[in-house]
């Protein structure tokens, strides 16, 4: 809980510092980029948050991989969370970073669920009901999840509709288990 207080502090300062110095644009494709690495390397990940790797070692890492990617100002913010011993929020602070940008440019982040992939027509059908909510652009990510066996998943904020056959059919199971049915002649 407290990582995620320091994560969002740390974004939304190396955020307004962008701003002030119209760098916001380069900063966000740059917090994807890191993202993406994030996302990819485990080996990143575990640099990051290894005890055993002094600091000094890390920022020498880290200066090999970000020195000619980055920004002045990106390389530096991460210099700085390595000199005071977060650099273990590095991951944290970008996701929470993109979020923030996300809520500036008024993007909806959802999520979509399914068993198999789904067609141009379904895709325009759920932007269009989302489009009835929010009154604004939207950020839609598909997930193919077989085990829903049919039906979808949307998440939408901190809201979740779960309209799958996998809960349903679970639904009936306990329905059934719960309640001794006797029939009715």
């Amino acid at each position: 809980m407290a990582s995620n207080r320091a994560a969002s502090r740390y974004a939304k300062a190396l955020l307004g510092l962008a701003s002030e110095r119209n760098e916001l644009v380069r900063v966000e494709s740059e917090l994807h980029m890191i993202s993406t690495l994030v996302d990819e390397s485990r080996d990143f990940v575990l640099l990051l948050t290894s005890p055993v790797i002094q600091p000094d070692k890390k920022k020498a890492v880290l200066e090999a991989i970000f020195k000619e990617g980055l920004s002045d100002l990106t390389f530096r913010f991460i210099n700085v969370l390595v000199a005071k011993g977060r650099e273990a929020l590095l991951p944290f602070i970008v996701k929470e970073a993109l979020t923030q940008i996300r809520i500036l440019k008024n993007i909806q982040a959802v999520e979509v669920k399914t068993a198999t992939p789904l067609d141009e027509a379904s895709k325009s059908n759920i932007l269009a009901e989302i489009a009835k909510l929010h009154d604004g652009e939207v950020e839609l990510t598909e997930t193919v999840d077989a085990d829903l066996l049919g039906g979808f998943i949307l998440r939408l904020d901190d809201k979740q509709i779960d309209a799958s056959i996998k809960r349903q059919l679970n639904t009936l199971r306990r329905k059934l288990t719960e309640h001794d049915y006797e029939p009715e002649f």
